[in-house]
């Protein structure tokens, strides 16, 4: 971290504080001895400088074909959220991204062998799984969904739908 002060490359960290999201870290300067303050947040994976490949899917027909994947339960094993209450809201998920399958021409994204009712959170894991499929690593996108306990054979056979 440069010294904004002289501009000295080397500076050393004095004392780290962690408020909320945030990590400040106070500094010296090597060079001219001043004092100074960072302000840093986290960043999450590598998906920060990339960006999703592929061209935005359209909606059409979308509310028709979500209908037979709504749910009682998530279908993740370890899950378990139950829909009922009225703070858990339902997302349908593909399995297999749609920019994928449409930048593969690879049929109709929206078969209900490659939909799946899952929780919000579990909509979070899947989406950063999602993106690395996205960007041609299977094995990064298998490896996210088997920690996070998704059905693997479920999985297995929307890639083989799409020819994964």
């Amino acid at each position: 971290m440069p010294c904004p002060y002289c501009g000295y490359t080397k500076t050393e960290v004095l004392e780290i504080v962690y408020r909320r999201h945030n990590c400040y870290r106070y500094r010296r300067c090597l060079g001219c001895g001043a004092r100074f303050g960072t302000q840093e947040s986290p960043v999450r994976g590598s998906r920060v400088d990339q960006k999703w490949p592929g061209s935005k899917p359209t909606r059409r027909d979308w509310r028709q074909a979500r209908k037979p994947a709504l749910q009682e339960t998530c279908e993740v094993a370890t899950c378990g959220a139950v829909f009922e209450r009225v703070v858990i809201p339902r997302h349908v998920d593909h399995i297999v991204p749609v920019r994928l399958i449409q930048r593969l021409n690879a049929g109709n994204p929206h078969r209900r062998e490659n939909l799946q009712c899952i929780c919000g959170v579990c909509h979070g894991y899947k989406r950063e799984a999602d993106h690395k499929l996205c960007l041609g690593d299977k094995l990064g996108y298998l490896e996210i969904l088997r920690v996070h306990n998704f059905d693997m054979a479920h999985v297995e056979r929307a890639l083989a739908i799409y020819g994964l």
